[in-house]
Protein backbone atom coordinates (compact mmCIF):
# COMPACT_ATOMS: atom_id res chain seq x y z
CA UNK A 1 0.00 0.00 0.00
CA UNK A 2 1.33 3.38 -0.83
CA UNK A 3 1.59 5.93 1.97
CA UNK A 4 1.11 9.54 1.05
CA UNK A 5 3.86 12.09 1.65
CA UNK A 6 1.92 14.20 4.21
CA UNK A 7 1.40 11.19 6.44
CA UNK A 8 5.09 10.31 6.29
CA UNK A 9 5.97 13.85 7.20
CA UNK A 10 3.55 13.73 10.16
CA UNK A 11 5.02 10.47 11.43
CA UNK A 12 8.55 11.83 11.24
CA UNK A 13 7.47 14.87 13.25
CA UNK A 14 5.87 12.69 15.93
CA UNK A 15 8.99 10.56 16.27
CA UNK A 16 11.22 13.65 16.51
CA UNK A 17 8.99 15.24 19.14
CA UNK A 18 9.03 12.02 21.19
CA UNK A 19 12.83 11.92 21.02
CA UNK A 20 13.11 15.53 22.19
CA UNK A 21 10.69 14.87 25.06
CA UNK A 22 12.64 11.83 26.25
CA UNK A 23 15.94 13.78 26.09
CA UNK A 24 14.42 16.65 28.04
CA UNK A 25 13.07 14.30 30.74
CA UNK A 26 16.45 12.59 31.06
CA UNK A 27 18.18 15.95 31.50
CA UNK A 28 15.71 16.99 34.18
CA UNK A 29 16.17 13.69 36.05
CA UNK A 30 19.96 14.06 35.91
CA UNK A 31 19.72 17.62 37.24
CA UNK A 32 17.43 16.53 40.07
CA UNK A 33 19.85 13.72 40.98
CA UNK A 34 22.76 16.15 41.01
CA UNK A 35 20.84 18.58 43.21
CA UNK A 36 19.88 15.76 45.59
CA UNK A 37 23.49 14.60 45.83
CA UNK A 38 24.68 18.13 46.50
CA UNK A 39 22.03 18.59 49.17
CA UNK A 40 23.01 15.32 50.84
CA UNK A 41 26.68 16.33 50.80
CA UNK A 42 25.91 19.71 52.33
CA UNK A 43 23.79 18.07 55.01
CA UNK A 44 26.59 15.64 55.87
CA UNK A 45 29.11 18.50 56.11
CA UNK A 46 26.75 20.47 58.35
CA UNK A 47 26.29 17.46 60.59
CA UNK A 48 30.05 16.93 60.81
CA UNK A 49 30.59 20.61 61.59
CA UNK A 50 27.95 20.43 64.29
CA UNK A 51 29.68 17.43 65.82
CA UNK A 52 33.02 19.23 65.87
CA UNK A 53 31.40 22.36 67.31
CA UNK A 54 29.72 20.28 69.99
CA UNK A 55 33.02 18.63 70.86
CA UNK A 56 34.95 21.91 70.98
CA UNK A 57 33.14 23.37 74.01
CA UNK A 58 33.75 20.14 75.86
CA UNK A 59 37.46 20.39 75.15
CA UNK A 60 37.42 24.07 76.05
CA UNK A 61 35.61 23.33 79.29
CA UNK A 62 38.12 20.62 80.08
CA UNK A 63 40.98 23.02 79.43
CA UNK A 64 39.35 25.67 81.56
CA UNK A 65 38.88 23.20 84.40
CA UNK A 66 42.47 22.05 84.39
CA UNK A 67 44.04 25.10 86.09
CA UNK A 68 41.58 24.85 88.97
CA UNK A 69 42.22 21.15 89.34
CA UNK A 70 45.97 21.64 89.31
CA UNK A 71 46.00 24.55 91.73
CA UNK A 72 48.29 23.43 94.54
CA UNK A 73 46.95 23.56 98.07
CA UNK A 74 50.50 24.52 99.07
CA UNK A 75 49.61 28.20 98.49
CA UNK A 76 47.09 28.20 101.35
CA UNK A 77 48.45 30.15 104.33
CA UNK A 78 47.52 28.30 107.55
CA UNK A 79 46.80 30.22 110.77
CA UNK A 80 48.52 27.45 112.78
CA UNK A 81 51.51 25.45 111.57
CA UNK A 82 54.56 23.55 112.85
CA UNK A 83 57.57 23.24 110.55
CA UNK A 84 61.01 21.74 111.03
CA UNK A 85 63.89 20.25 109.12
CA UNK A 86 67.60 20.47 108.42
CA UNK A 87 69.27 23.49 106.88
CA UNK A 88 71.28 23.10 103.69
CA UNK A 89 74.61 21.41 104.22
CA UNK A 90 73.32 19.65 107.36
CA UNK A 91 74.79 22.46 109.46
CA UNK A 92 71.97 22.26 111.98
CA UNK A 93 68.19 22.19 112.09
CA UNK A 94 65.50 24.83 112.32
CA UNK A 95 61.93 24.75 113.64
CA UNK A 96 59.20 27.35 113.11
CA UNK A 97 55.87 27.48 114.94
CA UNK A 98 53.14 29.85 113.76
CA UNK A 99 50.13 30.43 115.97
CA UNK A 100 47.68 33.11 114.85
CA UNK A 101 49.56 36.45 115.03
CA UNK A 102 52.75 35.20 116.68
CA UNK A 103 55.64 32.97 115.63
CA UNK A 104 58.56 31.29 117.43
CA UNK A 105 61.60 29.77 115.74
CA UNK A 106 64.60 27.85 116.97
CA UNK A 107 67.89 26.98 115.32
CA UNK A 108 70.55 24.71 116.74
CA UNK A 109 73.36 22.49 115.55
CA UNK A 110 73.23 20.17 118.54
CA UNK A 111 76.23 21.70 120.24
CA UNK A 112 77.75 25.16 120.05
CA UNK A 113 75.21 27.17 118.06
CA UNK A 114 71.61 27.89 118.92
CA UNK A 115 69.16 30.77 118.83
CA UNK A 116 65.55 31.45 119.79
CA UNK A 117 63.71 33.92 117.57
CA UNK A 118 60.33 35.62 117.64
CA UNK A 119 58.25 37.55 115.14
CA UNK A 120 54.83 38.35 113.70
CA UNK A 121 53.57 36.45 110.63
CA UNK A 122 52.14 38.56 107.82
CA UNK A 123 50.52 37.15 104.66
CA UNK A 124 52.70 34.06 104.66
CA UNK A 125 55.93 35.92 105.42
CA UNK A 126 58.10 35.92 108.53
CA UNK A 127 60.74 38.37 109.72
CA UNK A 128 62.09 37.24 113.07
CA UNK A 129 64.83 38.33 115.46
CA UNK A 130 66.68 36.88 118.44
CA UNK A 131 69.61 37.60 120.76
CA UNK A 132 73.05 38.42 119.39
CA UNK A 133 71.59 39.70 116.10
CA UNK A 134 70.09 36.38 115.13
CA UNK A 135 67.57 36.76 112.30
CA UNK A 136 65.23 34.60 110.27
CA UNK A 137 63.28 35.49 107.14
CA UNK A 138 60.94 33.01 105.49
CA UNK A 139 57.89 32.43 103.36
CA UNK A 140 55.50 29.78 104.59
CA UNK A 141 52.35 28.08 103.34
CA UNK A 142 50.43 24.86 103.82
CA UNK A 143 53.03 22.09 104.00
CA UNK A 144 56.33 23.96 103.77
CA UNK A 145 58.46 26.96 104.78
CA UNK A 146 61.53 28.32 103.01
CA UNK A 147 64.01 30.99 104.02
CA UNK A 148 67.30 31.91 105.71
CA UNK A 149 68.36 31.91 109.34
CA UNK A 150 71.47 33.75 110.52
CA UNK A 151 73.14 32.84 113.82
CA UNK A 152 76.52 34.09 115.04
CA UNK A 153 76.97 35.85 111.71
CA UNK A 154 76.56 32.62 109.70
CA UNK A 155 73.58 32.30 107.34
CA UNK A 156 71.87 28.99 106.63
CA UNK A 157 69.32 28.44 103.86
CA UNK A 158 66.48 26.05 104.60
CA UNK A 159 63.45 24.43 103.01
CA UNK A 160 61.48 22.58 105.67
CA UNK A 161 58.17 20.74 105.91
CA UNK A 162 55.11 20.85 108.12
CA UNK A 163 55.23 18.27 110.93
CA UNK A 164 52.86 16.83 113.48
CA UNK A 165 53.23 15.23 116.91
CA UNK A 166 55.44 13.74 118.14
CA UNK A 167 57.69 15.79 115.82
CA UNK A 168 58.13 19.49 116.46
CA UNK A 169 59.76 21.96 118.83
CA UNK A 170 60.25 21.49 122.59
CA UNK A 171 61.64 23.77 125.29
CA UNK A 172 62.66 23.54 128.93
CA UNK A 173 63.70 26.19 131.42
CA UNK A 174 64.85 24.66 134.67
CA UNK A 175 67.20 25.12 137.59
CA UNK A 176 70.02 22.62 137.44
CA UNK A 177 72.64 22.55 140.22
CA UNK A 178 71.59 26.03 141.30
CA UNK A 179 71.77 27.58 137.82
CA UNK A 180 69.00 28.33 135.34
CA UNK A 181 69.37 26.45 132.07
CA UNK A 182 67.33 26.68 128.89
CA UNK A 183 67.18 23.73 126.54
CA UNK A 184 65.62 23.33 123.14
CA UNK A 185 64.96 20.23 121.05
CA UNK A 186 63.87 19.84 117.43
CA UNK A 187 62.32 16.47 116.66
CA UNK A 188 62.36 15.83 112.92
CA UNK A 189 59.78 13.93 110.88
CA UNK A 190 61.95 10.79 110.84
CA UNK A 191 62.20 10.79 114.65
CA UNK A 192 65.73 12.20 114.74
CA UNK A 193 66.19 14.86 117.42
CA UNK A 194 68.76 17.59 117.80
CA UNK A 195 69.03 19.83 120.85
CA UNK A 196 71.19 22.43 122.48
CA UNK A 197 71.35 23.76 126.01
CA UNK A 198 72.22 27.20 127.35
CA UNK A 199 73.84 26.94 130.80
CA UNK A 200 73.01 30.60 131.46
CA UNK A 201 70.28 31.96 129.14
CA UNK A 202 70.41 35.38 130.80
CA UNK A 203 74.03 35.94 129.86
CA UNK A 204 74.76 38.63 127.29
CA UNK A 205 76.95 36.13 125.45
CA UNK A 206 75.33 32.77 126.12
CA UNK A 207 77.23 29.63 125.28
CA UNK A 208 75.68 26.38 124.14
CA UNK A 209 76.23 22.68 124.70
CA UNK A 210 74.57 19.48 123.56
CA UNK A 211 71.21 18.93 125.23
CA UNK A 212 70.50 15.57 126.88
CA UNK A 213 68.23 13.22 124.92
CA UNK A 214 64.54 14.00 125.29
CA UNK A 215 62.22 11.13 126.19
CA UNK A 216 59.16 11.83 124.05
CA UNK A 217 56.92 9.53 126.08
CA UNK A 218 57.49 11.48 129.31
CA UNK A 219 58.80 14.77 127.87
CA UNK A 220 61.70 14.64 130.29
CA UNK A 221 65.49 14.59 130.01
CA UNK A 222 68.23 13.71 132.48
CA UNK A 223 70.79 16.49 132.84
CA UNK A 224 73.56 15.05 134.99
CA UNK A 225 71.17 13.41 137.42
CA UNK A 226 68.65 16.24 137.39
CA UNK A 227 65.37 15.64 135.59
CA UNK A 228 64.24 18.52 133.44
CA UNK A 229 60.75 18.70 131.98
CA UNK A 230 60.12 19.88 128.43
CA UNK A 231 57.10 21.73 127.08
CA UNK A 232 56.01 21.37 123.45
CA UNK A 233 55.73 24.60 121.52
CA UNK A 234 52.74 23.64 119.43
CA UNK A 235 50.83 25.69 116.89
CA UNK A 236 47.56 23.81 117.19
CA UNK A 237 47.16 24.15 120.95
CA UNK A 238 49.14 27.34 121.45
CA UNK A 239 51.26 25.54 124.04
CA UNK A 240 54.55 27.29 124.86
CA UNK A 241 53.45 30.71 123.56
Amino acid sequence: MKISTPIITLLVGVVLAASLLISSMSAVSAKKAALAAASASASAQATAAGTVSAAAPSQSASSAASPSASTSPGFVIPPHANYDGKVQGNAGSVAIVVHDTFAIAYYCNGSTQEAWLKGTPHNGQLSMTGKNNATLTANYALGHARGTVTVDGISHVFSIIAVHKPSGLFQSIAVVRGATVKAGWIVLADGTQVGSLEPDPNSATPSAATAPKLDLSTLTADDGGTTIVATPIDAETGSGF
